[in-house]
């Protein structure tokens, strides 16, 4: 794993469970992970050791992937992105089904009833998708 995919890491686990840890914690791991500062820095201003604000980071990202093992929040939330992000594509296909006057959709009364069909069975077919995903979406929430 980068040092970015650890940091966008150690964010998102933060913004779930950062609560759950003391004011301490919060205030030397935000300033090792939000502020980038050295341990140094962060010991001098602490007034502990360079050993001790390690010890601490280390602590509070095993305690934070504790959380996210138990609880799963992290997880559930980019399951219900991906779920979002799937009902949007849905919603744009069944608006591009449903454009007024789209040249491919036959009229009933001139066209060819089974062009009629195969759109109207494209659109069943999306609705049933989508109602599926709204589905999945609320049994996640």
């Amino acid at each position: 794993m980068s040092s970015v995919e650890r940091v966008v890491e150690q964010s998102l686990l933060y913004d779930y469970y950062g609560e759950l840890l003391t004011k301490h914690q919060r205030r030397i791991y935000e300033a090792a992970v939000f502020e980038n500062l050295s341990l140094g820095e962060i010991a001098e201003e602490s007034g502990i050791s360079r050993q001790g604000v390690h010890d601490l980071i280390r602590r509070c990202d095993v305690k934070l992937a504790q959380y996210e093992e138990t609880l799963h929040l992290l997880e559930k939330h980019e399951q219900a992105m991906a779920l979002g992000e799937s009902i949007e594509k849905m919603s744009l296909k069944l608006k591009s089904l449903y454009a007024a006057g789209k040249p491919d959709r036959p009229d009933s009364q001139t066209g060819d009833s089974r062009e009629t069909d195969r759109v109207v069975s494209s659109e069943e077919e999306t609705l049933d998708e989508l109602l599926k995903l709204v589905r999945q979406l609320l049994e996640e929430i």
